[in-house]
């Protein structure tokens, strides 16, 4: 029976579908494909990182284990590390891969299992494929077992950061920053990095808590509302936050409200490529704002737009065609780092660009509209079953209205998802989501107003179809 692998790694619920009988399954067929495939990096040692989350180390261990009766000596994080910093250690070392023990932002039940390849970033689809194939064969047992190493990864993370970053112009800003970890893998890691000048850093949720005191740890809006008191309540400049295994990055203002992903992705190309210098092609997902392309076009950027997923972003990076790319979820990634998203640079980015230009994010937001245009953003998931999902998306591409909300509908996409465009002034996109069973409602327009009543109307025809499905 294979494994079904999501959109990267696989995911279960712990005690029913994850278990120490699955991840040691799993953990079976990565390693004899680890051992058998002769493609780049060094087969002999492989590098395993696990989150916070319920039994994560153990599981960790137990993987290890796997791997070293196949032959293979493994580096065991001796503490919960972000995702990234597993792809890190692996291109660090020349590996040709890793194995990250989380479920990233899903909620505080579920684990899971992720397999890093060689160039540092998600394994691609081909290698998942691989790996399933290999499923429930004999263990593979060498005759002399790998050695399983307890390593300190965080540390060489934490100064590999440190490192692309401005931190004398950033301790000096004099800022004062909420470190939201959502109780996840990031920790303590911002605050350490940060600390030191006239910033102030203060660390929030950093402790470890394996049900992330009760809050689903995906940094959006709905899961950030305690961040949000603590801001308005101390009057601090800004708060970040990644999500469970600290990929992702959310941000809220000095009033404590929520800053779109695709404003966050617009403020750190502009800064990367302005300020910092970078140049090359920039990519970015199917539900990701209209104002990368202005802003792409303005800095004679390439442009690619790729299927939503961040391994198509990878894709492009490790073949030279992109060196900074972005998804609407808030992952972010940089060529100077890692084809991967990591949310603890994203936030030491955005700081920097703070810092460096003397703005205030309300400041840096007001000149972004001014130069790029002003779009709202929303986004609606609705919980169905997923054949469900998929008849309701054939009939959103089959039966195009005329107009949604009284906004013309002037073109129309089929890529990943359909995505009704209303000329320049926005989109609206129906999307079964790849990790769950639901469909995804996104729209962007540059009428705050005109876009909550496109989701309104969007969710009241998915309602519609639903009583008649």
């Amino acid at each position: 029976m294979s494994i079904a692998f999501g959109t990267d790694g696989w995911r279960g619920v712990i005690a029913d579908d994850c278990t120490f009988a699955q991840i040691r399954r799993i953990a079976s067929a990565a390693a004899r494909w680890y051992a058998a495939d002769p493609s780049e990096g060094d087969r002999s040692r492989i590098v395993i990182g696990h989150d916070p989350r319920f039994f994560s180390p153990e599981f960790a261990r137990a993987a290890a284990e796997v791997f070293a009766e196949a032959g293979i000596d493994v580096l065991l994080s001796d503490r919960p590390i972000p995702t990234p910093a597993v792809s890190f250690h692996v291109r660090r070392l020349g590996l040709k891969g890793g194995v990250a023990i989380t479920a990233s932002h899903n909620p505080g039940h579920y684990n899971g299992f992720k397999i890093k390849a060689h160039f540092g970033g998600s394994a691609p689809p081909a290698v998942y494929a691989a790996v399933s194939a290999e499923a429930d064969r004999p263990p593979l047992r060498a005759a002399r077992g790998g050695r399983v190493e307890i390593a300190d990864l965080a540390t060489p993370y934490r100064e590999r950061l440190g490192s692309l970053v401005d931190l004398r112009a950033i301790r000096a800003s004099g800022l004062t920053v909420l470190a939201d970890s959502m109780h996840g893998a990031a920790g303590s890691l911002l605050t350490e990095l940060l600390s030191g000048g006239s910033l102030r850093a203060i660390g929030f949720r950093t402790a470890r808590d394996p049900l992330f005191g009760g809050v689903h740890p995906e940094p959006i809006a709905a899961n950030l509302e305690a961040s949000a008191e603590r801001v308005r309540a101390e009057g601090l400049d800004l708060a970040v936050a990644q999500d469970g295994d600290a990929d992702r990055l959310g941000v809220l203002d000095a009033a404590g409200r929520f800053v779109s992903p695709h404003q966050i992705l617009a403020l750190l190309l502009l800064h990367v490529f302005r300020r910092r210098g970078v140049s090359g092609g920039i990519a970015k997902t199917f539900s990701t704002s209209f104002q990368v392309d202005r802003i792409a076009a303005a800095l004679g950027a390439p442009l690619i737009e790729t299927g939503i997923g961040f391994k198509y972003v990878a894709e492009l990076m490790n073949r030279g065609e992109a060196v900074a790319g972005g998804e609407e979820s808030g992952g972010y990634a940089f060529a100077f780092h890692l084809p991967e998203r990591d949310g603890v640079l994203s936030a030491l980015l955005l700081v920097e660009s703070l810092a460096v230009s003397g703005r205030t994010l309300g400041q840096a937001l007001d000149a972004l509209a001014a130069e790029f245009g002003r779009f709202a953003y929303g986004r609606r998931d609705v919980s169905l079953p997923v054949e469900t999902v998929r008849a309701y998306v054939e009939s959103v591409k089959d039966q195009a209205p005329p107009s949604v909300a009284g906004e013309r509908v002037t073109g129309i996409q089929d890529r990943d998802g359909v995505k009704y465009l209303f000329g320049e002034r926005g989109w609206l996109l129906h999307r079964l989501s790849g990790t769950e069973p639901m469909v995804r409602l996104y729209c962007e327009h540059a009428d705050e107003a005109v876009m909550e009543e496109i989701l309104e109307t969007a969710q009241k025809r998915l309602k519609e179809f639903v009583a008649s499905y």
